[in-house]
């Protein structure tokens, strides 16, 4: 998944196109991170791998993906807009759902494929997940093992890089969010979503997620796996495309929300 600030950008970049009201833009922040809360345990690497396959699951129900046996599975975006067209018009909620799917739509499909390229034990390139057991650096050339990407303790790991990027990102976009506000919000007025692949109780912990991951998880370093040029690329890239797709639903929640 893209980092939490590439999500929380990507949508405030986005509301500068949209009339809202202060209300609608906190339940537009709210549905644009919640695709990614799950409540299923923490796991850690000594639990089962029945545990393991409960969170991807979990996901792949979430952003709609239709592949398991796939390294960069990316969600079916018409599989959702089948189900789920006449809500994303009409409702805000639904719209920052849609749009947090198009992110990793974009992010899986488009851009990572740039920046990393996976490979079998024979150095063959490959995208099946079950086959697949090195991957390069494609900015430096550096071939690791795949699991080494999703090492915290490596100094290659993607998530090393995502905390270091939160931070870079945050400040590049002067990027801030009052967590307790979006906390009173949901206290006075709830919180609903029409998806019904997530759930609305969800909410709070999405808003703490997004505080853990941009406040309280930042480091600082030097990216391994991504550049600045990268991101700064991918939040332009992500909206503007975004807008020439999906630019027709701007107006219509202009008039709804």
């Amino acid at each position: 998944m893209p980092s939490f600030a590439v999500h929380a950008i990507c949508g405030n970049e986005l509301l500068k196109d949209l009339n809202l009201s202060e209300n609608a833009k906190k339940k537009f922040l709210i549905g644009n991170i919640i695709p990614d809360v799950s409540r299923i345990p923490k796991f850690n690497k000594n639990d089962n791998i029945g545990k393991r396959r409960l969170v991807q699951d979990k996901k792949k129900i979430t952003h709609f993906r239709t592949d398991s046996d796939v390294v960069l599975a990316y969600p079916d975006l018409d599989k959702f807009l089948e189900k789920y067209s006449g809500n994303v018009r009409s409702s805000i909620t639904s719209f920052a759902y849609f749009f947090h799917l198009y992110t990793d739509y974009y992010y899986f499909k488009i851009f990572l494929p740039k920046i990393l390229t996976f490979y079998d034990k024979d150095m063959n390139v490959t995208n099946k997940k079950s086959d697949v057991y090195y991957v390069k650096i494609n900015r430096t050339n550096e071939v690791i093992e795949y699991k080494k990407l999703f090492n915290k303790e490596s100094n290659n790991s993607i998530y090393r890089d995502y905390s270091i990027s939160n931070g870079y990102l945050m400040n590049k976009y002067n990027f801030t969010f009052d967590y307790d506000e979006l906390f009173d919000f949901v206290d006075q007025n709830g919180f609903f979503i029409e998806i019904e692949e997530t759930n609305p109780l969800y909410a709070y912990y999405a808003i703490l997620k997004m505080k853990k991951y941009l406040y309280e998880d930042k480091v600082d370093g030097n990216l391994n796996v991504f550049s600045t040029n990268d991101l700064d690329k991918l939040i332009d890239n992500i909206v503007d495309s975004f807008k020439k797709k999906y630019g027709y639903l701007l107006p219509i929640l202009n008039n709804n929300c």
